[in-house]
């Protein structure tokens, strides 16, 4: 420590002493008198001489802090080599093109709205009643003006929006409502209508199986536990059969609602295999089918018996006059026309409901994907899937997801804890789906392995780290010494002690985002367009802090 004290000394000591010197030749004429001969002179010369020496070691002594105060900025500033981790800051969010308001919105960035241009997939966690609906889903549905498919739990995003997105955006509103909730009407959709498209056209037939495989798989999906598959497998027999006929001989009556009436009643059933064993469609597809049926009929009544029940019990939601019967019995508006750019269709569930029907919610959203996909029309659709999870398994989804951006889908998943993504996919089918989203949004995180998996994701930081050598004795100088350690960006404990108001946004191509985010009455004009909440109520009679400029509707 005693050699830092010799260090600033000397630049103070020569600064002293070149000073001294200098005043005392300024002053020696005053204190000797003049004329001055030649040894005062001299004498003044030596002093100005020692004075500048001083005045010049004072300045070497100078450059030679300024030159170890740059090494030690150097030597203070981190290498990198445990990582370069940083939160990307508004500028690079601006070069990104994240500050063009014509995308998806996102959050904010110091107070500055973020939103997504890209043409990928997105992909959010939020546990339940953590502001996923007032904060993301109603705000872009104020927002964003073209197609969009949204599962609306309770109801509640269609009663805000839909006269919204009829108004100012000129779209056609359709509501699948079943239960009708808060007065919202209902609009028939067929999932099956495909399938009849199909079976009515002989250029196109080639991939009616293949759909019907698809369906079925949506109704009766493989579980994680594979075991009994041979049950399954028999009971999906069965509705494979049953729907190819329905398509094929009776386009008018492939319903959900009328397939469950078909393998329900055993005697309807022995008919329309007699009626499949007949059959010269398909090349004989459907006659094969009919007599495999027939054989199992037959020869091991029982066991088809139980194939039967296992069909039964996956249609039991469409039983004819249930909620859904009538409702997926025919169709208001073609799945395909959601392409043009010009419709907002609503699947409303109650919430109790979800668990029990979430079937159904899978497989219109299936198909609505299906349709989208193989429309030659320009145009694209979001798929904004709150409650993803109790969509139950979407065939093919993951499989599609990486060409369905290309055929204009664009999915929005969004789910309470990634760990139901998992029980439903697997863990290496998560992967695929998450690798395929762009954007990947968190907040409220409150379980410790997600907390790990994303500080994991947010990589590591350098840091300098300086120890204290005190010596043996107390005489001795205690001794300094820098070193580097790795750190992550945020530690798993900070990520679920994150605010309220805050959230972490992947975004490929830019550096990790800490931004914020709040609810879509705090901008000004969303709190006006929305209509009355028909669960929580008006809106909060606040001030916006954020306002969005809009073109005037004509």
């Amino acid at each position: 420590m005693a050699g830092k004290d010799d260090k600033n000394g000397s630049v103070i000591g020569g600064l002293l002493i070149g000073g001294s010197f200098f005043a005392m030749a300024a002053i020696y004429p005053d204190i000797f008198g003049t004329p001055l001969d030649a040894g005062d002179n001299f004498r003044i010369g030596v002093m100005q001489t020692f004075g500048g020496l001083g005045l010049f070691s004072a300045a070497m002594a100078g450059y030679g802090r300024f030159l170890r105060g740059v090494s030690r900025l150097e030597a203070l500033k981190p290498s990198g080599i445990y990582g370069n981790a940083e939160f990307a800051d508004l500028a690079e969010c601006t070069e990104k093109g994240l500050t063009d308001p014509s995308g998806l919105y996102l959050g904010l960035l110091d107070g500055v709205p973020l939103f997504f241009n890209g043409r990928a997939h997105l992909f959010l966690d939020a546990p339940a009643r953590s502001g996923k609906s007032a904060g993301v889903v109603t705000g872009n549905l104020l927002h964003y003006q073209s197609s969009v498919v949204v599962t609306d739990p309770k109801g509640e995003l269609a009663a805000m929006t839909a006269a919204h997105r009829r108004k100012r955006f000129g779209q056609d509103v359709v509501i699948f409502s079943p239960w009708k909730l808060h007065g919202l009407p209902c609009h028939r959709i067929n999932p099956l209508e495909n399938v009849i498209a199909l079976a009515g056209d002989p250029a196109l037939r080639r991939g009616l199986t293949d759909e019907v495989k698809s369906i079925v798989m949506q109704l009766y999906p493989e579980p994680e536990d594979t075991r009994n598959r041979y049950f399954r497998d028999g009971s999906r027999s069965i509705m494979r059969a049953v729907l190819l006929y329905l398509a094929l001989h009776a386009p008018k009556r492939c319903t959900l609602p009328e397939m469950w009436r078909l393998i329900a009643n055993p005697l309807r059933l022995e008919r329309a295999v007699e009626a499949m064993r007949k059959s010269e469609e398909l090349g004989g597809i459907l006659a094969d089918l009919g007599d495999d049926l027939a054989s199992q009929m037959r020869d091991n009544a029982d066991l088809f018996g139980d194939f039967r029940a296992g069909a039964i019990q996956q249609l039991d939601i469409f039983e004819p006059g249930g909620y859904l019967a009538d409702a997926v019995s025919g169709s208001d508006v073609a799945l395909a026309d959601l392409k043009s750019g010009k419709v907002s269709f609503y699947l409303a569930f109650p919430t109790d409901r979800i668990a029990s029907h979430g079937a159904a919610l899978g497989l219109i959203v299936n198909q609505a994907i299906s349709a989208v996909a193989r429309s030659p029309e320009k145009g694209e659709v979001l798929f904004l899937l709150d409650e993803f999870a109790n969509l139950g398994k979407l065939s093919g989804l993951a499989e599609s997801l990486t060409a369905l951006p290309g055929l204009g889908v664009r999915v929005w998943i969004i789910v309470q804890e990634l760990a139901e993504l998992v029980r439903l996919y697997g863990p290496n089918t998560t992967e695929t789906i998450l690798s395929q989203a762009e954007v990947k949004q968190f907040f409220a995180v409150n379980s410790d392995q997600l907390a790990q998996k994303l500080s994991r994701a947010l990589g590591q930081k350098t840091v300098k780290t300086l120890s204290f050598n005190l010596g043996r004795t107390d005489d001795d100088d205690i001794g300094e010494s820098l070193g580097e350690t790795g750190q992550p960006l945020m530690r798993p404990e900070e990520i679920k002690q994150m605010g309220a108001d805050q959230q972490l946004l992947l975004v490929n191509g830019v550096r990790p985002i800490l931004g914020e985010r709040m609810p879509f009455w705090f901008v000004a004009p969303w709190r006006e367009w929305a209509s009355v909440n028909p669960v929580e109520g008006d809106c909060p009679d606040v001030k916006p802090r954020l306002r969005l400029d809009y073109a005037k509707k004509e």
